[in-house]
């Protein structure tokens, strides 16, 4: 249908008067990043460094080849662009900028820039198309964009750029009115976009478009439709595959990395995070019921209020009821109420509550999880069958599900273990559930989950507004959208200044920043300016020998400079205020042929020559059998270390103590090396180790006495995976091996898998 050239007009002056109100809110959102495009960090330079660096890189490497993936920090350390976000869904504002300016941050600002104004607009564009009042879709875009949860995600630009989400519906709504073809492309090319602009939104906008696709479509799209979008829907699933790949190749084929339980639980959001706010927000910044990380799920007042008046005048309105079903509402209020009961008998009588007649057992209740999802599950059912919302049901109200689909987002948010101030009060989450599914696992997150609950309160937002605003709309807008604005406004804009340029000297193999650990980001933005390959890295995972040359460098050991030396020539960048007493500067210049290039007043830089040092042994020869283990402490869990799987260890526990662990072989014989292997515990190398072998028990003499973080360093780069520690013993008639720790740490050390090698 062609729309006539006047109401075309008509439609297009909202839109653009729309666009520059949300241009200007965030200028004045964001001031005074606009004034320091090329030279403002925001916020901070952890985080929105890194993700400059991986703009930048994608300039300077074809996505997707081998080089791509091969991004050079953590050198020599191989895939390492999979150990964070990819940002390809951001290139097409980015990259553009970055390739023609020179400038990353100018790149990476106005991208950043962009998903206020860009999540405004489409939020915009899925309230005007349940509404179709500009009024309303105003709102819709107000909310969304300048929620008072996006302020604590402005250093992780990837999680505000889910302006597809709410496009990608949008273009699902008008799909199912109009089925028009082109609008289901739309919708499958809005969520390939957002899936790679935020590898969690894959996961979570999934999630809730098959939400969308059961109360929406199903049951109502014919066949044929049915069809069409599947088939549309699989050609951004193929174009994901290679990058999925990618990532499961490098993350779990070449280094094994997987999220644990209790790190995916410490960043799942707290309950009580609906009333945890951002510090930084100007008028809700005191508001902290709970203080756990990733948690900061404060909706803002002014969209509570909107979306309460609004359900409170659904709810006494004179919009038809359907019959009530006599039967089922008293059971399950009866449900719900015996359930609620039975949570809180545990809280009252300060323990395990059990009901036992004649000496048997009926009902035991040690925690009121259980009983307190049975009471969702009763309660909810309940609501579902009183006589208003079950007419919202049928007719398939696009506020209640908005609504419910809000909620369902946050109980997902809430991870797989959803607790209220550290007490567990759902049994078996949905989040757990979506665990079992592939790629769930891998995410550390499942707070963001809430980006997805605020796609579903905007929407419901500009329903509620245009259900409530039946006169004198102007002037509810006014105050719905100040109120909305005073929510979600920071109290202030942090900018960092950019550092000056540090460049290494020129020739140099390879790049160092000292120290390690404190400005890693700000060494990356350096690598930018002259890309040489970088020792220092920072990312959503960390190389596997990150931490053991960390550890040498900040022990001032020249073993690990030689290796580096080893590989070509070295330049080093000391920064002077991290280095006040010189002693970085006199470790450096202690290298053979160190050479002083440049002596600033911030920095200095350094020019190593390459080193024919040679590296230490690698892991060789024969396995020999192993008949026995013995150790202490833990002296069952020895045999964790022959078991074949990684993640399984022998710990002997933080290393302020001595503990030993004590081989028997099968036979006497020649032993020419003694292999300890780390695996994923890749801190766990034992300070100091001291390797005794003996043909007969107690009889016993020294083989092998030293420090082994050089020995993890060389294992790690060389076996990530795995990450063995070699010693070379090189000793006949050896039948008792017993492996000492001698130093003193904070860490454990740990065994995952033992080898013996003659």
């Amino acid at each position: 249908m062609t729309v006539p050239r006047a109401a075309r007009a008509a439609l297009d002056r909202p839109i653009a008067t729309a666009t520059a109100l949300y241009v200007a809110l965030t200028l004045a959102y964001t001031w005074p990043l606009a004034a320091h495009l090329s030279d403002g960090i925001p916020h901070d330079v952890g985080d929105p460094l890194l993700n400059t660096w991986i703009l930048w890189w994608s300039t300077r490497a074809v996505p997707l080849t081998v080089a791509w993936w091969n991004a050079p920090i953590f050198f020599p350390a191989p895939g390492v662009l999979a150990f964070s976000e990819h940002l390809l869904g951001l290139a097409p504002i980015s990259a553009p900028l970055i390739v023609l300016t020179h400038q990353p941050l100018l790149g990476y600002n106005v991208a950043l820039l962009a998903s206020f104004v860009l999540s405004a607009l489409a939020a915009y564009a899925l309230g005007y198309t349940l509404t179709r009042r500009h009024d309303a879709a105003f709102i819709a875009g107000i909310a969304y964009a300048f929620a008072p949860y996006r302020l604590a995600h402005v250093p992780h630009i990837q999680v505000l750029s889910s302006y597809w989400a709410p496009a990608c519906l949008a273009a699902l709504h008008i799909y199912v009115r109009e089925h028009r073809t082109r609008w289901a492309a739309l919708a499958a090319l809005a969520w390939l976009m957002q899936a790679l602009a935020c590898g969690y939104y894959l996961f979570f906008l999934s999630v809730l478009l098959l939400l969308w696709v059961l109360w929406f479509a199903a049951g109502r799209l014919p066949f044929r439709r049915t069809i069409e979008l599947i088939a549309i829907w699989t050609v951004p699933l193929l174009l994901l595959v290679p990058l999925l790949a990618g990532y499961q190749h490098i993350l779990r084929d070449t280094y094994g990395f997987r999220r644990q339980p209790l790190e995916v639980e410490a960043f799942s959001a707290d309950i009580a995070g609906l009333l945890f706010a951002h510090d930084e927000l100007l008028v809700w910044g005191w508001l902290h019921v709970t203080t756990k990380p990733e948690s900061t799920l404060f909706p803002g007042l002014t969209i509570v209020l909107l979306l309460g008046i609004a359900a409170f005048h659904a709810a006494g309105g004179g919009a038809r009821r359907m019959p009530s079903r006599t039967w089922a509402q008293p059971v399950l209020l009866a449900a719900f109420l015996t359930s609620l009961a039975c949570a809180l008998l545990p809280l009252f009588s300060g323990g395990a509550w059990r009901l036992t007649i004649a000496g048997v057992r009926l009902i035991s209740i040690r925690r009121a999880e259980k009983p307190l999802t049975l009471a969702l599950v009763f309660g909810l059912g309940w609501l579902a069958t009183l006589p208003r919302p079950r007419a919202a049901i049928h007719r398939r109200s696009p506020f209640i599900f908005y609504i419910a689909a809000a909620f369902l987002m946050w109980i997902c948010a809430l991870g797989p273990v959803p607790a209220l101030q550290e007490t567990r009060v759902i049994y078996e989450a949905p989040y757990r559930w979506l665990t079992r599914l592939p790629g769930f696992d891998a995410l550390r997150v499942p707070a963001r989950f809430w980006m997805m609950a605020l796609v579903c309160l905007s929407a419901a937002a500009s329903i509620a507004f245009n259900h409530i605003a039946e006169r004198r709309r102007r002037i509810l807008l006014a105050v719905v959208a100040a109120g909305m604005l005073l929510d979600g406004w920071p109290r202030v804009f942090k900018v960092v200044q950019a550092r000056e340029p540090r460049p290494v000297p020129a020739g140099v193999s390879a790049r160092l920043d000292l120290p390690v650990g404190e400005d890693d980001t700000l060494a990356m933005y350096q690598q930018m300016r002259a890309p040489v390959p970088l020792y220092n890295g920072y990312s959503g995972y960390f190389a596997p020998h990150y931490y053991a040359m960390r550890e040498l460098l900040a022990r001032r050991d020249p073993a690990i400079l030689h290796a580096f030396a080893a590989r070509g020539s070295l330049g080093v960048v000391v920064d002077n205020g991290s280095d006040p007493d010189g002693a970085l500067k006199a470790y450096v210049m202690r290298m053979p042929g160190a050479s002083l290039v440049h002596a600033e007043r911030d920095w200095n830089s350094y020019r190593i020559p390459q080193s024919t040092v040679h590296p230490l042994p690698d892991e060789e020869g024969e396995p020999l059998e192993i008949k026995a283990l013995d150790a202490y402490p833990s002296a069952p869990h020895a045999q964790r270390t022959t078991d074949g799987d990684l993640w399984t260890r022998w710990s002997g526990g933080p290393q302020q103590q001595s503990s030993e662990l004590t081989i028997e072989l099968a036979a006497s014989g020649r032993v020419h090396q003694v292999v300890l292997v780390l695996g994923p515990y890749i801190t766990d190398w034992p300070v100091r180790l001291q390797i005794d072998v003996a043909a007969v028990r107690d009889e016993w003499t020294t083989a092998w006495a030293g420090e082994t973080a050089l020995h993890a360093y060389y294992g790690s780069v060389r076996h990530p995976k795995e990450a063995p520690l070699v010693f070379p013993i090189d000793r006949d008639g050896v039948r008792y091996i017993r492996l000492r720790q001698t130093g003193f740490g904070t860490h454990d050390w740990s065994v995952a898998e033992l080898r013996v090698r003659r």
